[in-house]
């Protein structure tokens, strides 16, 4: 979730409403004038997938499952932890995995960078732009397909990207009139 767009609802919802736009499940506003490009290399290495993933793939429920929507903490989670250091350090110990699960690793690291660059790409097109309003709602994923035809058929939708974090969420960016 973005807490900074969480923390401007009420200050640009005024002009939301000016612009008739409306979205279902919001969660924030930006204004894209206000926001910088950010560099996605720099983002990638410094929430350091590598790890995250090696991680969450020992605390899938099942064991070593990147499609799982279940993770679980429990002494087993632990215990499996022998493929990743501690939370300090944050390494991937490589030497450690062999066969499927380091092509299953290899392979989740990708998919995760490629939503990161998606994202982010999308991002940095309308960042510094005025007229563009960035739109965080609880649409992304399986919800789409419900909210689409009330977003999509919109005159001030522009483009939607779900958030690389947590794909319930996304980003929807809007043309608004500039005063």
């Amino acid at each position: 979730m973005d807490l900074w767009a969480y923390a401007n609802i009420e200050n640009l919802d005024e002009v939301a409403k000016k612009n008739g736009i409306v979205c279902p499940r919001l969660r924030g506003y930006r204004l894209m004038k206000d926001e910088e490009h950010i560099d996605i290399k720099e983002l990638i290495a410094e929430n350091n997938v590598e790890y995250d993933c090696a991680r969450d793939l020992c605390r899938s429920v099942p064991f070593w499952n990147p499609n799982s929507d279940a993770s679980e903490f429990s002494w087993l989670t632990y215990s499996k932890a022998k493929y990743y250091t501690d939370e300090i350090s944050k390494t991937v110990r490589w030497d450690r995995i062999h066969g499927w699960k380091r092509r299953t690793l290899k392979t989740y690291i990708h998919n995760t960078v490629v939503r990161y660059k998606k994202q982010y790409s999308v991002w940095n097109k309308y960042a510094g732009q005025d007229g563009i309003l960035y739109i965080h709602a609880r649409i992304g994923g399986g919800n789409w397909q419900y909210y689409y035809k009330e977003v999509v058929d919109q005159p001030w939708f522009i483009e939607k990207v779900d958030d690389a974090f947590d794909n319930t969420y996304c980003d929807i960016y809007a043309r608004i009139q500039v005063d």
